[in-house]
């Protein structure tokens, strides 16, 4: 997994703070951080044939960034047992 460190002057632009290749795994980090009230949206995460070869990034709006990113880094054991 990839993080990729962006912001943004507009704190409701979406931002990426997280880079996955596995769709099952973007859904499960997107539903923890939503139980952690940071909205978190999905892009790429319609491969086709293509699942865990594609990039997906995990967005939040920059004004949650730092918040999400944290949340990621404390639980990233548990939310992907491969890393």
């Amino acid at each position: 997994m990839t993080d990729h460190t962006q912001s943004s002057d507009d704190p409701n632009a979406l931002v990426t703070v997280y880079t996955v290749t596995e769709p099952t795994l973007a859904e499960l980090i997107r539903a923890e951080l939503e139980d952690e009230n940071i909205p978190c949206e999905v892009s790429g995460e319609n491969q086709g044939g293509l699942a865990g070869v594609l990039k997906i990034d995990l967005l939040v709006r920059a004004v949650d960034a730092d918040r999400a990113r944290k949340f990621i880094e404390e639980h990233e054991h548990r939310l992907d047992p491969d890393e």
